[in-house]
């Protein structure tokens, strides 16, 4: 059985969400809406300039709120499977299964931006991103087409 969950996370002050380099580790901000358009497949970062599918720059804590939701879905559905196995037990002498209490939910933790970086515009793209004030200070790479 497939399931799709949509994740949310309110943008900071200027609309930027946080993205993290896998390679590098480098955090920088992007608009949301720029990030989810059609023409956009993958992304460069902007400090290493190495090019990698959106998903691999994803913060922890997106992450982490993911693993949060599957896991209650999958607690969710081994609670009910138990309440249909005690269901289906009952009408058998010789079989009696009991369950116990509920398997608990993680309740998913809030997700919220920073406003901590300072914000450049790439003239190739006419595009702006969020970066830290030293990686503004060298000549970043445009996450979009990777120009330095």
């Amino acid at each position: 059985m497939k399931k799709n969950f949509v994740i949310s996370k309110q943008g900071d002050i200027e609309g930027f969400s946080s993205f993290k380099c896998s390679l590098c580790g480098e955090d920088f901000k992007l608009k949301a809406a720029e990030v989810q358009e059609d023409d956009v497949i993958e992304l460069f970062c902007p400090i290493c300039g190495i090019p990698s599918p959106i998903p691999t720059y994803y913060t922890a804590d997106i992450i982490e709120h993911a693993e949060t939701l599957v896991m209650n879905e999958a607690m969710d559905m081994l609670n009910d499977m138990f309440k249909g196995f005690e269901r289906t037990t009952r009408k058998y002498k010789n079989i009696t299964f009991k369950r116990g209490k509920p398997l608990p939910n993680i309740p998913p933790r809030a997700l919220f931006e920073n406003d901590d970086l300072e914000q450049i515009e790439f003239l190739c793209c006419n595009r702006k991103a969020k970066l830290s004030l030293l990686s503004k200070t060298i000549k970043p790479f445009c996450p979009y087409c990777g120009v330095n």
